[in-house]
């Protein structure tokens, strides 16, 4: 477990700081936003971490910090742990296997919920077509919607198989 200040060598941090760096801007990570994806990379490589020194790796304010591990923590990524005698908690993980489940779990019922809302645009347009189909980006927009449509029914197949709500 660390401590607040950071008990890895110059050298360690600049080269954990590099990976870091790549790592947020691999194609891996690229669905998350950069605040989330350096905090949970810093997750994955120290195993345990506590709020204070992900303020001082990353230089992000408290709030954002505690807002993006509390955002962490309900989507079942990472897990908090309370360290016993002592007023610290860490940020920790079970598997990269719960991390990436976590993940597709959220994209999926983010797809998913979108159906509702698509489905509704979809007839609006329609509804409102004499209105609006002269106006550039009307077909563009339909194809769009007619493309995710059908992309969503697959999306639900895939939560009903992994018991997503």
């Amino acid at each position: 477990m660390e401590d607040e200040k950071d008990t890895y060598s110059e050298n360690v941090s600049k080269i954990e700081k590099e990976i870091v760096e790549y790592l947020v801007n691999s194609p891996i990570y690229s669905t998350r936003n950069k605040i989330t994806s350096r905090i949970l990379i810093y997750i994955i490589l120290r195993k345990e971490i506590t709020q204070n020194l992900l303020k001082n790796l990353t230089g992000y304010s408290s709030g954002k910090i505690s807002q993006e591990l509390n955002n962490l923590v309900d989507s079942g990524m990472i897990v908090k742990k309370k360290i016993p005698g002592v007023r610290k908690k860490v940020y920790t993980f079970h598997s990269v296997e719960q991390i990436s489940t976590a993940r597709i779990k959220n994209i999926i019922s983010t797809m998913v919920k979108w159906q509702k809302e698509l489905d509704k645009m979809k007839n609006e347009l329609i509804a409102k077509r004499d209105k609006l189909e002269t106006m550039n980006g009307y077909e563009n927009i339909l194809k769009v919607i007619a493309f995710y449509l059908p992309a969503i029914k697959v999306y639900e197949k895939f939560a009903e198989s992994l018991e997503i709500k």
